[in-house]
């Protein structure tokens, strides 16, 4: 390897893409006053009462639909609360994803 060649460790340009636009959102919801991720009240077991449950909703990065069961709340051990998407397509595995890849489908 050279110095002209990337890293195979390095992000894919598409992945660095993706992560500034992603940046930029947060960045623009915080100039805006905004939170990073929407107040909806959460119960004690860590539960959202998102609007979205129980809806039609796209995993937006695999494109996979399903019925949005329940977003949850993981705490980590370095102190971050993650938000978790509880997705059951029509036929198939259900599957989990990050609660800000959802959208309702139209």
């Amino acid at each position: 390897m050279t110095a002209a060649d990337p890293c195979p460790c390095a992000p894919s340009r598409a992945l660095r893409d993706r992560a500034a636009r992603g940046w930029e959102k947060f960045v623009h919801r915080a100039a805006a006053g905004l939170p990073s991720a929407p107040g909806h009240p959460v119960d004690a077991a860590g539960h959202e009462q998102h609007p979205l449950v129980n809806t039609l909703v796209r995993d937006i990065p695999s494109g996979k639909e399903g019925l949005l069961l329940a977003v949850t709340h993981e705490p980590h051990p370095d102190g971050r609360v993650v938000r978790i998407a509880h997705i059951r397509p029509l036929s198939g595995v259900e599957w989990s994803t990050a609660a800000d890849n959802v959208q309702a489908v139209r």
